[in-house]
């Protein structure tokens, strides 16, 4: 689609940033007196379906349904728009490591399948268990392939997990690359590094070796491997320094701080989320173009995560300003 086709996708987009949830929603959910009362705040902000009451007990089917509606609305608004796989495609790895690893073990994989791919439950069920390749793209075959193959050999049900990020990220980086746009690329670029920050910090956390962390990289992003395995055995805090000159600066100097303080990881998740928002809110000054509607999709994406952690916090009778600590930035 050329920029002109997004007039009228825009538009629709601008009208549905008005009910995303600002940090003043977002608190009134953690102040909330009961649980009630949080959910009431996801109805008022049109999640579930219209005259709906989402009940505490089913608040995660309501989350789950909020996420479906938002790619069926992006869907609606571009049906070619090959931008989007960028939302897809962890979906459709999603099911097929469920699907590997069930088959493997003889599990039933139904309850835990998603939607929200470019090929349904349903489809890529049918597609694994036949090893009909033909509607997956390369990097699906290979992950397929190479991860059944590992699976024979190891046992190891955690190679699934890494060959299919491996290919995942490969193939939404070629999403960006066949985009030519400039906004979409640097954000997977981010993306990408932010996965990479996490995963060093739980390498090193778990003492696993440099190679290792090496042979979990994931190529695409800004930060090379190189600079976070030169930096892979100084204190946390001093290899933060490496990353001063990056979008993940922030991330990486108070993210630090808190696992040198209380071991925890909470504090980088949620930077590393803050970051992309901060990145995709460029959007908001840009007309017309994909670049709203990704900037739209990514700002629901962590509204969502933001009202999950509120909801699964209250729930377990975590503490207010705890909760408030772990909640995203909006892009509202």
């Amino acid at each position: 689609m050329g920029k002109n086709n997004y007039v009228y996708a825009c538009a629709r987009v601008r009208a549905n940033e008005r009910n995303l949830l600002n940090k003043e929603k977002l608190n009134q959910m953690i102040d909330a007196r009961t649980m009630e009362d949080a959910c009431k705040v996801l109805q008022d902000a049109q999640y579930g379906d219209e005259g709906e009451v989402i009940l505490p007990t089913a608040y995660e089917r309501a989350l789950v349904k909020e996420s479906d509606k938002l790619y069926a609305f992006l869907h609606s608004l571009a049906p070619d728009a090959d931008e989007f796989k960028i939302f897809a495609y962890p979906f459709d790895y999603h099911n097929i490591k469920v699907l590997l690893k069930a088959e493997a073990t003889g599990a039933d994989a139904a309850s835990m399948l998603m939607s929200g791919g470019t090929l349904t439950p349903a489809q890529m069920e049918v597609t694994v268990r036949e090893r009909n390749t033909l509607s997956l793209t390369p990097h699906m075959k290979k992950a397929i392939e190479e991860a059944v193959d590992t699976l024979a050999r190891t046992r190891d049900p955690q190679s699934v997990d890494l060959i299919c990020d491996r290919e995942c990220y490969a193939d939404i980086r070629e999403v960006a690359d066949r985009s030519k746009n400039r906004y979409l690329q640097g954000y997977v670029e981010l993306l990408i590094d932010t996965i990479n920050l996490k995963t060093f910090v739980r390498c090193r956390r778990m003492g696993q070796t440099w190679s290792f962390f090496e042979s979990v990289y994931l190529e695409g992003g800004n930060i090379s491997s190189r600079t976070f395995v030169a930096g892979y055995d100084e204190p946390i805090q001093q290899f933060a320094t490496r990353l001063a000159a990056t979008a993940l600066a922030k991330a990486a100097d108070e993210g630090s701080a808190a696992i040198k303080d209380s071991g925890s990881f909470t504090s980088i998740e949620k930077l590393c989320d803050d970051a992309l928002i901060s990145y995709v809110k460029d959007a908001k000054y840009i007309s017309f173009g994909i670049e709203p509607l990704i900037g739209y999709a990514v700002g629901k994406q962590m509204e969502i995560k933001s009202a999950r952690i509120i909801l699964a916090g209250k729930a377990a009778g975590i503490d207010g300003s705890l909760i408030r600590e772990r909640v995203r930035e909006t892009y509202g």
